[in-house]
């Protein structure tokens, strides 16, 4: 029996895909609109024709039994209902996006791999856009708040939020160290920061703010890009509110924009308008080619070493109370990342 195009159809549409989350919108009903237009479009495509009923009746005049086959009524449109339903197409997400923010999203879709979970642990850097609003505060540390507290921001200029930038930037890097329990003005910690970039282990984890940099100063609005891990949408506002005591005024967070996580970037995301079966197969194939190339699945491009192993590999003696919260992003070389207090000593007679 051949198939129907929609059935090929459904077949290819699995895998990873990236989508664009508007604002002010639940991931949960952002995931019903997806399924709705999805299932409507199968269902405007030709389907499969009901299945056939074999009836063995005997015939009044001559009392011979004849085989008869006919259209099963039971399997009709009209008696089950349209083919597809928007149940038949399972999304998942990782890092989802709170109701008031937006932008991109990733998601799989009828996807039984473990590729999801895979990029997850995997810890990609996001990247925010954060629009602030100097003079106001509110219950909720967003523009959808009650005001509850107004202050002047005629003495805040360009330079000094950008140094209230750097200022917060520093103190989350060395916060890194300061957890890891490795001191950055020791050779363990030089070498170990060599080796690239530090990401923890544990999701549960505070988050990590990596960069954070001023894009656009407008008073009262002001623009930051902050690439953060292990963030919740409460975690930005708060850092949008740190900015604002710093430089003595209030803030608040005006939108809130996911631009990149990782390799994905805004680019490579579809609206809600145009997400059809055919462009949907298309961004998965695009997705897929992105993972290849950026090696995301690739186990050996983080250390899976515990920190007790990582201090013992840097010459290190590990500190049994310390928090173990880091791994390097490449692998580290035993021979060239020893440093004991011996080679110290040799060092300093020298």
């Amino acid at each position: 029996m051949l198939r129907s195009p929609a059935e090929l159809l459904y077949d290819k549409l699995s895998g990873i895909a990236c989508l664009f989350k508007p604002a002010d919108m639940k991931m949960q009903h952002f995931f019903n609109i997806i399924q709705e237009r999805l299932a409507s479009a199968f269902n405007q495509m030709s389907c499969r024709p009901p299945m056939n009923r074999v009836d063995i009746i005997r015939d009044s005049q001559t009392g011979k039994e004849m085989v008869v086959s006919s259209v099963d009524l039971s399997d009709t449109i009209q008696a089950l209902g349209p083919r597809y339903q928007p149940e038949d197409f399972d999304i998942q997400s990782i890092f989802p996006l709170e109701p008031f923010s937006s932008g991109l999203q990733i998601v799989s879709i009828n996807d039984e791999s473990k590729c999801l979970d895979q990029i997850k642990d995997g810890q990609p850097l996001r990247c925010y856009h954060i629009q602030g609003k100097m003079g106001e505060s509110t219950n909720t540390l967003d523009a959808n708040g009650v005001i509850v507290e107004k202050s002047t921001y005629k003495h805040v200029n360009r330079s000094k939020t950008e140094r209230v930038c750097a200022l917060i930037q520093s103190s989350f890097q060395a916060s890194m160290f300061k957890m890891s329990g490795i001191s950055p003005f020791t050779q363990a910690g030089f070498e170990l920061a060599k080796a690239g970039l530090w990401k923890p282990r544990d999701h549960t984890l505070p988050p990590i703010v990596y960069g954070l940099k001023l894009l656009n100063f407008k008073a009262p609005f002001f623009d930051i890009e902050m690439y953060v891990i292990n963030e919740q949408e409460i975690h930005l506002k708060e850092v949008i509110l740190d900015i604002g005591i710093r430089l003595r005024t209030s803030t608040l967070s005006e939108s809130i924009r996911r631009t990149n996580i990782g390799p994905f970037n805004i680019q490579h995301c579809l609206v809600i308008d145009e997400i059809t079966p055919d462009s949907l197969v298309n961004n998965i194939n695009t997705i897929e080619t992105i993972i290849e190339k950026s090696n995301l699945l690739d186990k050996t491009v983080l250390v899976n070493k515990t920190h007790i192993e990582e201090t013992k590999l840097l010459g290190k003696q590990s500190d049994e109370s310390s928090i173990d919260l880091y791994k390097t992003k490449r692998p580290i070389h035993q021979q060239s990342q020893i440093y004991t207090n011996e080679d110290e000593n040799n060092n300093i007679n020298k």
